[in-house]
């Protein structure tokens, strides 16, 4: 069996996913559909109307188009079980892989912690990354588990 130190590092850099996308627009335009409906005066119904518009723009251009300064749009898996962190502003961050990271044969969601504070999330999907490099992602996962500290200084 390859030891780990023996694996290359995992660069994880998703592009843009059209299901997640697809999703994203249908579920905030079918909410912004109920806003009209709803016993509300016409401010609170404007309010409403543009909570939801906003945050379908921040999902579009976070977790999709990964455009955002604070979300991430790539993420380094070292060969020692550590994990570096790029965001959209172009910084890179040691994080820490948390075990609320789901993986699923059609949705793999990358959950971290960078600093005391900051979490991250990274949204997989078929569409998004090579098939190669997701299910090699899958495996690694389902070998070395998820909410493991690497040795790179990763804080808590």
């Amino acid at each position: 069996m390859t030891r780990s130190i023996e694996r290359p590092a995992l660069v994880i850099r998703p592009g843009v996913s059209r299901r997640l996308a697809l999703l994203v627009v249908v579920a905030h335009g079918l909410t912004l559909a109920t806003v009209p409906l709803l016993p509300l005066a016409p401010w609170g119904r404007v309010g409403l109307a543009l909570a939801v518009l906003s945050g379908c723009a921040l999902s579009l251009g976070g977790a999709i188009w990964h455009r955002w300064p604070w979300s991430l749009k790539e993420a380094i898996w070292w060969p020692d079980g550590a994990w570096s962190l790029i965001r959209g502003d172009g910084r890179e961050r040691d994080g820490r892989l948390l075990g609320s990271t789901f993986v699923s044969p059609g949705l793999v969601v990358l959950n971290f912690r960078s600093g005391r504070w900051r979490t991250a999330s990274l949204v997989l999907l078929p569409d998004n990354l090579t098939p190669d490099l997701l299910r090699r992602l899958r495996v690694r996962l389902g070998l070395e588990g998820t909410g493991r500290k690497g040795d790179r200084g990763a804080s808590a």
